[in-house]
């Protein structure tokens, strides 16, 4: 088996993993605080902008990744719907960004999009990165998701380099960038704890 494709189906079992602690504590704990709503809005509707860009590019090894990266959008979005939070204004803007991309698609091609993907996910993530230094106390966020991002986004950025595929790189670039921030976040303010420390509370819901 070549390096390459190695670090590709590492980072694709990452990426099928990355949002489940996320959502299994949601559902644990019924928390939001400092969770941001937008961060899966965003993140829904790039992944799937993501799927189309790789099969186009014909790197069919990373687009399953970014396929059922979707379906796990979709059920953070659901799980923070169920714990109170409001997403009437985050599927706006998720809708809105999908027009944005369709657009860049039909009046720039394959490769305006590529590079658009590869810096919007920038937008994908600072919403998350706000949300967490906002917050005094993020103990909703799960270290777990980020911590798997961070080395996730690690290896897409190997991957990208030995492809000399330019959106990809910068899509592991930020990645790295917003794990490190927000882990760095939750570090400081004392909410990386054990399940057995966390206990179960509810929170005003997020609005961000």
């Amino acid at each position: 088996m070549r390096w390459e494709d190695a670090t590709v189906i590492v980072a694709t079992g990452l990426a099928w993993w990355a949002l489940v602690p996320q959502i299994r504590k949601l559902a644990r704990t019924g928390d939001p605080t400092g969770i941001s709503t937008t961060w899966p809005a965003i993140g829904l509707v790039s992944n799937a902008a993501w799927t189309a860009y790789l099969v186009s590019q014909a790197l069919w090894a990373a687009a399953p990744s970014t396929a059922v990266m979707v379906i796990f959008y979709v059920l953070v979005l659901r799980a923070l719907g169920r714990v109170g939070s409001h997403l009437s204004t985050p599927l706006r803007r998720g809708t809105a960004w999908a027009v944005i991309l369709f657009g860049l698609l039909a009046f720039g091609g394959w490769t305006t999009l590529g590079l658009a993907l590869g810096w919007a996910y920038v937008l994908q993530l600072a919403p998350a990165v706000v949300a967490a230094f906002r917050t005094p106390e993020p103990t909703g966020v799960s270290a777990g998701t980020w911590s798997m991002i961070g080395v996730e986004a690690a290896l897409w950025l190997t991957y990208g380099g030995l492809h000399s595929d330019v959106p990809v790189m910068i899509y592991g670039t930020v990645g790295i960038g917003a794990a490190v921030l927000i882990l760095g976040r939750l570090a400081v303010t004392g909410t990386i704890r054990t399940r057995s420390a966390q206990r179960p509370r509810l929170q005003p819901p997020a609005r961000r």
